[in-house]
């Protein structure tokens, strides 16, 4: 018994190999997007805790 045997001509692989597709382009999208994501989320954050110290002095003087 051969320990190889090889497939007919007709039979063919179940995956036919294709090239591998670039990502590149859509990593730098979202490399740029979490960058933004991230910004807005400090403006955001820096934008409550000016309004919390704001409201904690105007308590303070009443």
């Amino acid at each position: 018994m051969a320990a190889h045997t090889t497939f007919p001509a007709s039979v063919r692989p179940a995956r036919s190999r294709r090239d591998p597709e670039d990502h590149s382009v859509r990593s730098a999208v979202a490399v740029v997007a979490a960058g933004l994501v991230l910004v807005a989320l400090l403006v955001g954050g820096g934008a409550v805790v000016a309004t919390l110290v704001d409201l904690m002095s105007w308590v303070g003087q009443g």
